[in-house]
């Protein structure tokens, strides 16, 4: 089985890589991803790839399943990885510890690819932990949110959030699950006031006219504060365009959520 992959150099530091389906990745920094982690990272995707459909098989009740790795690399080139440790964080309800470790083993030692691949190159361990804890899994969202732990619990900030996670990971459908039905949004552009959408059929026309114009995007969270119904977000987006450039700019949101969903998303940026 032959699979193709590709890299292009865009401009500067800045890399266009593609999956075998052609599925964009910007390699950059600070507006995309470091190089050395796409192998890490490759790890955890896969085994949780498997993993979340085994426990889905099982009927274990998930509602939350983050994996974290941890590189040990040689500090002169070429930094080599030497060790790699993996911990697994589950949330959901009565979870079964025995089906969970199963389905680590199974990943790891049956259907990962890339963990079979490393395993005779890297010193692989992992281990898991299960948490009970309700609102959203710690560490899904960049490390600048500056959030208390009850403010990550708060439903507000809970329907914010995976609204944004499912607009980073292109989930349409995920994205309007969390709209009213009468729901109101407010593009930056164009200047002064941007564009307004009223109602969730034109809200999705946006955004899927904002898919196709973009190799790549992702709206990484700095600061997120709820009050009450209303929800203020500082946001950096990074993009990469169908014309090969590629960049970030920084701005803010104002929602409304109304019975757990959004009815009102308007947004401002810098410059």
């Amino acid at each position: 089985m032959t699979e193709t992959v590709q890299a292009r150099w865009l401009h500067d530091q800045v890399f266009l890589l593609h999956d075998r389906a052609g599925y964009p990745i910007l390699m950059t920094q600070p507006g995309g991803v470091l190089g050395a982690d796409l192998l890490p990272l490759s790890v955890i995707g896969c085994a949780l790839w498997d993993i979340v459909a085994i426990l889905q098989k099982q009927r274990q009740q998930v509602s939350a399943v983050q994996a974290t790795a941890e590189s040990l690399r040689d500090d002169e080139p070429p930094w080599q990885f030497r060790k790699m440790h993996i911990h697994y964080t589950f949330s959901g309800s009565n979870l079964d510890s025995d089906q969970i470790r199963r389905a680590v083993t199974l990943s790891e030692n049956k259907y990962c690819s890339t963990f079979a691949t490393l395993r005779a190159a890297v010193d692989l361990t992992s281990d898991f932990e299960i948490t009970t804890a309700p609102g959203h899994p710690a560490g899904t969202v960049a490390g600048a949110i500056s959030t208390t732990d009850n403010d990550a619990h708060d439903p507000v900030l809970g329907t914010v959030i995976r609204f944004n996670d499912a607009l980073n990971a292109r989930q349409l459908d995920a994205m309007m699950a969390l709209l009213t039905e009468d729901t109101v949004f407010e593009n930056t552009f164009p200047p002064p006031d941007g564009s307004r959408y009223e109602g969730k059929a034109a809200v999705r026309g946006f955004w899927e006219d904002f898919f196709r114009a973009s190799l790549a995007s992702r709206f990484e969270i700095e600061e997120i504060t709820a009050l009450g119904e209303q929800c203020v977000m500082r946001w950096v987006y990074h993009w990469a365009g169908l014309d090969e450039s590629a960049g970030h700019i920084r701005g803010a949101d104002i929602y409304r959520i109304t019975n757990g969903l959004i009815a009102e998303k308007l947004s401002y940026v810098k410059g």
